[in-house]
């Protein structure tokens, strides 16, 4: 059983395939299953949402705030199942563009939140261009 190591507020238990690892979220209360990690290449987390897991004030869905900022999940890409589409993003795109929140009244931990119509991969790839090239000035204007 492999599991983060800080509080063990995500669990990662291994499944019968290898780098396949289902995904648990401890709470003082309950135990979640969340999603799927599969560490093969790059790695991918996937998650199932429906419309009850929709934050319409946003039109926005959320992944557990932990989980994104732990580099010891080992994770960079994301895709969430909702209502029968396939939403696309990166580890990186959720902490960059997304708004954090808690709604602890609820019983629900923090997380981070990203628009529907954000989670794609034209989105997720302009961001990701943008983001090379930022660095690319940075190092150049550094060299100067």
């Amino acid at each position: 059983m492999l599991q983060c190591k800080s509080k063990q507020l995500i669990s990662l238990i291994a499944t019968k395939i290898p780098h396949l690892f289902n995904v648990y979220l401890n709470l003082d209360y309950q135990t979640r299953f969340i999603g799927k990690i599969d560490t093969a290449g790059e790695g991918t987390f996937f998650t199932n949402r429906t419309e009850k897991h929709l934050f319409r004030k946003l039109n926005a869905l959320g992944i557990n705030h932990y989980l994104l900022t732990h580099s010891t999940i080992p994770f960079k890409n994301i895709v969430i199942n909702y209502c029968g589409k396939k939403l696309h993003s990166t580890r990186e795109y959720f902490l960059q563009k997304g708004k954090t929140f808690q709604f602890s009244q609820k019983g629900f931990e923090l997380q981070q939140f990203v628009p529907i119509d954000e989670l794609n991969l034209k989105s997720v790839r302009f961001f990701e261009r943008s983001s090379s090239y930022q660095q690319e000035l940075f190092t150049y204007a550094g060299g100067i």
